[in-house]
């Protein structure tokens, strides 16, 4: 799997949360924080990790939410996983 097949499926998933704003999420990048950047919360992290196991056929069984600070390091994760 190629890292921009994976920050698309990505933004796919980020699209989907109450809220977003799809300019925001179309511009991140690797070091856009998934907090500050993106306005995600622990509850919208809890989601898109669920969203991501889903979507990647990954898991998260070692990681914990406030290990990703950036979309990099999401990014990073799954292709590590698949």
């Amino acid at each position: 799997m190629e890292r921009n097949e994976v920050m698309e499926g990505l933004r796919e998933i980020l699209k989907t949360i109450e809220g977003h704003d799809d300019k925001v999420i179309d511009a991140a990048t690797d070091s856009s924080n998934l907090k500050s950047d993106l306005g995600l919360n622990s509850i919208g992290m809890l989601y898109i990790m669920i969203t991501i196991e889903e979507k990647f056929d990954i898991s998260f069984e070692d990681s914990h939410i406030e290990d990703f600070k950036t979309v990099g390091d999401v990014v990073d994760y799954i292709l590590e996983q698949a």
